[in-house]
């Protein structure tokens, strides 16, 4: 068998390298591989190094140019040099003789031979004194998977450019260094050059690479901040997510290691990109899984996922997410004590969701001058003084009272909600709290309420997944069909079955009483059994709360229409998981409902006044072909509008502009000196002897009430006294 003895190529450029030239020149002359040729490139040097260059006569060959940059010196010495492989050396480090024969040696046991070959280096100072060592090995062994990323040593800069053996087919490939690159010109060609060649790693150390103030980087600070900050980003957007896999054991450790480093390098720029993808932030809401896709709580896996360090804090986990917190929220001085625990005062942001009745407003003023505070409002709640929806009721635009709805959800024994409106009010104006919607229906809301008043108002559609929430072919809406015993020629209508006041379940029974067709099969999430009066009219599939995304998308996708004719909703995320699915969707028109807009009725989903209901399911079902391209415009808006990628990205950017207010504008020196002696008594729980604030804040602000109001608080009080003795 011929030996493999390729013809290697040590190209040396050097710029002004009198002090070490020679050194260098030596060290390759020295090696113990003897199939060599070396290319010296003077870049336009003024000192003595063409003498020292031409002093070795047919031992190198030499080329002289005007001066302009390592890439420039580098790419004449490729474009001549007849080597099989190229081998780097810069004009102040040196090859230890074993180089470039222990490269052959392995590069001769690969089946791939167009392998770049990699080593480890010695680090000496100008006085020739060993200031480190390299074990690249090391980084490999503390997350395995490393070691089948192509990008590894390049993202993590665990290489260096005078350690590489590389295969000459390599610049046919991917092409020259870029000229155009001034300092990291290096670590560009590398990441073009790993990107698509192997890479293997010679655990040994074969280099001296000199840590000289005369390197172009150290010259050029600035630019290098610049260029190798450039690169970072860009090779950072490209990684996949099977690259991330293989890169670090979670995105966001990933992004942890890339901060450290960026910091230590001085890449400022990079550092600062970085940190605006990992805002470490903290979630606050009810429920993780009951709710899970508008509570918060997919919101923070999404965001964990995609590099950020989120946490949960809810009053009750179903989840074994060890992210997600349990927090106890009904204890006395809980939200006081939430002030000193540590996932509060290491977050940068705090994302308040359903928080009705868990979280004490009257630190909100405080929790939103130590930290950047917004929340989602999900409902009218925070509009007034006790209602969740507001139903035909007004008043919540100038100011609750006399409460006609006192018996919906969380009921009150009395009516204080004018009380409650007043404390909502004097908190929220006296907070720089930013709030989000997600409909332009509950921005309309949200702007003629008293109580947020000058707030700055987000409008953020949800997304959703849809790589999950998408349509299927023909034949795999058979096949679920099958699987779930419903008949394959039924048409299917789904709805979710809610006996709530607002929910619309009587319009979905008056509307299944005037259907007369059989062949139809009916799918219910939600509450099970409120439709047992119609399991001898139809098919009928309970499947209660789900869980499952992909098995709920598959009840979409099999459905013919889907049913949500809620009085009150403002939003509607089922409704966008079916149009996804390119399902058609049916709503109420109603004045208490973003639905309409929601789905872009008339032009793609439908919604009708309550009187139509019925007579437009009728009119969808016997008309497939209107169905049909009804169904396919709402997935047309739906993937357009709808898109989860989308939405994290504009939440991130709201993240961004809240933190940048609020570190300019908010943040004073009483702030800062309440955060550090915050974290001074971190996660103390804090007694009962700070509560007189509160109860001198309630006093304050009961004075503040017109005195009929007051008359009727007052009274409320005794009632609540007599009551208990």
């Amino acid at each position: 068998m011929r030996k493999f003895n390729p013809l290697v190529s040590i190209v040396i450029p050097v710029y002004n390298g009198e002090n070490y030239l020679k050194e260098a020149i030596d060290s390759a002359l020295a090696q113990t591989y003897e199939n060599i040729e070396i290319i010296v490139v003077n870049d336009g040097s003024v000192d003595n190094t063409e003498s020292i260059a031409k002093s070795y006569g047919n031992k190198i060959k030499y080329f002289k140019k005007k001066n302009g940059g390592t890439s420039t010196a580098l790419n004449l010495g490729i474009k001549n040099m007849k080597g099989e492989y190229f081998s780097w050396l810069s004009h102040d480090d040196m090859y230890y003789p074993n180089k470039i024969k222990r490269q052959i040696e392995e590069l001769s046991k690969l089946k791939n031979r167009n392998t770049i070959m990699m080593t480890d280096l010695d680090g000496i100072n100008e006085k020739y004194k060993k200031i480190y060592k390299t074990n690249y090995i090391e980084h490999i062994n503390e997350y395995p998977p490393r070691e089948k990323s192509f990008l590894h040593p390049i993202i993590y800069n665990q290489t260096h450019g005078c350690t590489l053996l590389i295969p000459k087919k390599c610049f046919e490939e991917v092409g020259l260094f870029d000229e155009k690159q001034l300092v990291a010109q290096d670590f560009e060609f590398f990441y073009r050059a790993f990107s698509k060649f192997p890479h293997k790693l010679i655990p040994e150390i074969l280099v001296t690479a000199r840590d000289s103030s005369n390197r172009q980087g150290r010259r050029s600070h600035s630019k290098g901040d610049e260029e190798y900050s450039a690169l970072y980003i860009k090779m950072i957007n490209n990684l996949t997510e099977e690259d991330y896999k293989l890169l670090a054991p979670s995105k966001i450790e990933f992004f942890k290691d890339m901060k450290n480093f960026f910091h230590e390098a001085g890449y400022t720029i990079a550092y600062n990109y970085i940190i605006s993808r990992m805002i470490s932030n903290l979630q606050i809401s009810s429920n993780d899984i009951i709710g899970n896709k508008f509570n918060g709580y997919d919101l923070h896996l999404c965001l964990r996922k995609n590099g950020m360090d989120s946490k949960m804090l809810v009053l009750n986990k179903e989840s074994n997410d060890i992210n997600t917190i349990k927090y106890n929220f009904l204890k006395q001085n809980a939200t006081k004590n939430l002030l000193t625990k540590t996932f509060f005062l290491e977050s940068e942001i705090i994302h308040m969701h359903l928080i009705h009745n868990i979280i004490d407003l009257n630190y909100l003023p405080i929790i939103s001058k130590i930290k950047p505070t917004v929340i989602t409002l999900h409902d009218p709640f925070f509009l007034g003084g006790h209602c969740v929806h507001h139903f035909d009721c007004e008043k919540w635009k100038e100011m609750c009272y006399d409460c006609q709805y006192l018996n919906e959800e969380f009921p009150l024994e009395h009516d204080i909600s004018s009380l409650n409106f007043i404390l909502k009010k004097d908190n929220i104006q006296r907070s720089n709290i930013f709030a989000i919607v997600s409909s332009k229906w509950m921005e309309k809301q949200v702007k003629q309420s008293p109580i947020w008043k000058n707030k700055k108002i987000y409008f953020l559609p949800f997304g959703i997944n849809q790589n999950i929430f998408k349509p299927i072919s023909k034949s795999e809406i058979i096949k679920i069909k099958k699987d779930l015993k419903i008949n394959v020629k039924n048409s299917v209508i789904m709805l979710r079955a809610d006996d709530g006041k607002f929910k619309g379940l009587d319009i979905v029974k008056n509307t299944l009483n005037k259907i007369d067709e059989k062949n139809i099969s009916i799918i219910v999430v939600g509450k099970k059994n409120l439709l047992n009066e119609f399991k001898n009219k139809f098919d009928i599939h309970e499947y209660g709360w789900i869980k499952d995304d992909l098995f709920l998308a598959k009840l979409y996708q099999i459905s013919d229409l889907f049913l949500m004719p809620s009085r009150q909703e403002t939003f509607g995320l089922m409704a966008i998981e079916a149009m996804n699915c390119e399902t058609l969707v049916i709503a109420l028109d109603s004045p208490g409902s973003a639905l309409p807009e929601v789905i872009n009725s008339p032009s793609e989903g439908i919604a009708v006044k309550e009187e139509k209901y019925p007579d437009t399911v009728i009119k969808m079902l016997k008309n497939n072909s209107l169905r049909n391209n009804l169904a396919k415009k709402c997935y047309e808006f739906a993937k357009e509008n709808y898109n989860l990628e989308t939405y994290l990205e504009k939440l991130t950017n709201i993240y961004l502009e809240i933190i940048e207010f609020h570190k300019n504008n908010v943040m004073n020196v009483e702030s800062k000196v309440l955060l550090s002696q915050l974290k001074k008594i971190e996660n103390t729980e804090l007694d009962e002897s700070t509560l007189m604030a509160t109860n001198n804040k309630i006093l304050y602000l009961y004075r503040k009430l017109p005195i009929n109001f007051r008359k009727k608080v007052k009274r409320i009080l005794r009632l609540n006294e007599t009551s208990k003795s």
